[in-house]
């Protein structure tokens, strides 16, 4: 007999060793007293020791069941004492010493009855199925994820240029709505990626926009941000306010905005860094686990895709608008190089012509070589132009400085105005008027003369040119260590939107062939060419029908200031 107890004893033993190892508990329900035995596994499954337990009773362990689950665990428990149901099998959550939830699987049935079959006890196993729950709960997880990164891929797939920034918006509420987060979105740089722009913006309910406020920051302002940016880092800060010393910039603007926790993902294409995506938690503190930055930078990826690809589509529309632009051109310079040289050819070969049959009298011999002469002259002229088209270019351009006195300048200027308007026709309708700064007139400076002149010659000429009376007024000061010329007339002056085309290559005011002046097109374009490569600016004020003001300005270096006993500014009327 005691052998056999023996036996009994170390079978029960190892019984008991096997369900420790296995993490199993073990419960025992008194139906009478109410009394619950547990095993410490059990206890410790929810935070207890066994010790802690000892008094449990079927009411508290009702109370530890999650409200939601409280329903099934006492209709299994009753059915199991009911006849023909003695086992029963359900999951339910219990509540941890740590206030959590952790979800459990309860195995167990009627372990004791009396005489007729009414249940005395109730036993059975509690066995941990957190990690089994949170497994499924992260694969449904995943899935979610997936579905969206292919619902937001999907909607980039074959979008248009004037699409892609609804579409970014779009993306930017699924994520936000998704991921539960306050505000989220989307910083572009520029220039050199010294600027930045917040340029996309969702905010949940209740969250005021800063959008506006975010706009053309310089990013050396945020070194902290930038450096970590740079090499292609997200960047996680659970806490705001506990932001390290050298984010002090950083930490300041996000304060501002009331954030508490936020997530910032670079967007990059083939590792050229185009801007950020960014979510910012306002309300409370939030984590980032593995899984939302991954969907994130999936989304980011997808963001500089469309970045990259837009601006590819603009560079496709700008080519196509600049070859339609470009035929446009052509064939309107073809068209002016056409009437242009065989105005003046038909004028020499049919003067000419004439006078080698003799065919003109004595008399008129003068005037038709005088013809003969302006014509070949004006053709000169159209060549010279073709030609300071072919040598305008850059790398042909060399600049040759030499030092000049102000009055120099002033009189050589004034010199070839004068030619130029008694050359014409309209030197009795036209009033010249000179005008130069003391600064301007006393000062010596390194320029290159030849190049300032070349572009005041095509100013000039185009003031003789489109001015039928009225005045040309010459301008020269000296300020900044700049040069400044205005060439100012009273003539037809120029429409407010082809203020800038003018300054295109053989484009013109009026680009008809029936327009009222000659000329290829190519003088302001020339001389604002070579006014880049002056390092200087050459721009236009005109009104329509009240005349035009063409102002050149040229950096200088200055060798001798203008003597203080200077103090007139020299005014020359003709």
């Amino acid at each position: 007999m005691e052998q056999r107890q023996k036996i009994v004893q170390t079978r029960e033993s190892i019984l008991q060793s096997a369900f420790d190892t296995a993490q199993i508990g073990i419960w025992h329900l008194d139906t009478e007293s109410n009394e619950v035995t547990v095993n410490d596994t059990w206890a410790q499954i929810i935070g207890h020791s066994s010790d802690e337990l000892i008094t449990l009773t079927f009411q508290q362990w009702f109370k530890l069941c999650h409200p939601e689950d409280q329903r099934l665990m006492a209709d299994s428990l009753y059915a199991a004492t009911q006849a023909g149901k003695k086992h029963f099998t359900f999951r339910m959550r219990l509540k941890h010493k740590d206030g959590s939830w952790v979800w459990t699987q309860i195995n167990g049935g009627v372990s004791e009855a009396d005489s007729l079959g009414y249940t005395k006890a109730l036993s059975g196993t509690l066995t941990d199925v957190s990690e089994l729950y949170q497994s499924k709960k992260d694969l449904h997880y995943r899935y979610e994820i997936e579905q969206l990164v292919s619902g937001i891929s999907s909607d980039f797939v074959g979008i248009q240029i004037h699409e892609t920034d609804k579409v970014i918006n779009q993306a930017l509420k699924k994520v936000g709505q998704f991921l539960n987060i306050d505000r989220c979105y989307v910083f572009q740089f520029r220039k050199h990626n010294s600027i930045m722009f917040n340029t996309h913006e969702w905010c949940g309910s209740g969250i005021q926009s800063e959008m506006e406020h975010l706009q053309d920051l310089p990013t050396s302002l945020f070194a902290w941000w930038m450096k970590r940016l740079n090499k292609l880092q997200h960047i996680y800060i659970k806490q705001v306010k506990d932001m390290p010393r050298d984010a002090v910039a950083e930490k300041e603007v996000l304060l501002q905005q009331d954030i508490t926790s936020l997530l910032v993902v670079p967007i990059h294409f083939q590792k050229n860094l185009m801007g950020f995506i960014g979510f910012d938690s306002v309300r409370k503190e939030k984590e980032w686990p593995e899984a939302d930055i991954h969907l994130i930078k999936t989304v980011a990826h997808t963001i500089a895709n469309a970045f990259n690809a837009k601006i590819h589509q603009e560079v496709l529309v700008k080519a196509k608008e600049k070859a339609e632009e470009s035929d446009q051109i052509k064939s309107a310079f073809l068209a002016t190089i056409n009437h242009e040289l065989r105005t003046p050819l038909h004028h020499i070969l049919g003067f000419s012509e004439l006078l080698r049959m003799n065919k003109i009298p004595p008399q008129e011999v003068s005037s038709f070589a005088d013809k003969i002469y302006k014509s070949g002259k004006n053709l000169l002229l159209i060549i010279e132009d073709i030609l300071n088209l072919a040598l305008a270019d850059e790398s042909y351009v060399q600049v040759r400085k030499e030092k000049i006195g102000g009055n120099d300048i002033f009189m050589q200027h004034k010199t070839l105005l004068d030619e130029m308007l008694r050359s014409s026709d309209k030197a009795k309708n036209i009033k010249l008027v000179y005008k130069s700064s003391p600064a301007f007139s006393n000062a010596q400076f390194l320029v290159d003369t030849s190049k300032i002149n070349q572009i005041i010659v095509n100013l000039l000429k185009n003031a003789i040119k489109f001015t039928k009376s009225g005045s040309i007024e010459y301008q020269a000061e000296l300020t900044n260590k700049k040069l400044s010329f205005k060439i100012k007339d009273t003539g037809i002056g120029i429409a407010q939107h082809q203020q800038q085309l003018i300054f295109d290559f053989f484009r013109q005011a009026d680009d008809s062939s029936t327009r009222a002046y000659n000329g290829i097109g190519v003088g302001l374009a020339i001389s604002k060419r070579i006014t880049k490569i002056l390092g200087g600016d050459l721009t236009v004020q005109s009104i329509q029908n009240e005349g035009s003001t063409f102002i050149l300005s040229i950096p200088i270096e200055i060798v001798r200031h203008a003597e203080k006993a200077v103090n007139s500014t020299q005014n020359i009327i003709r």
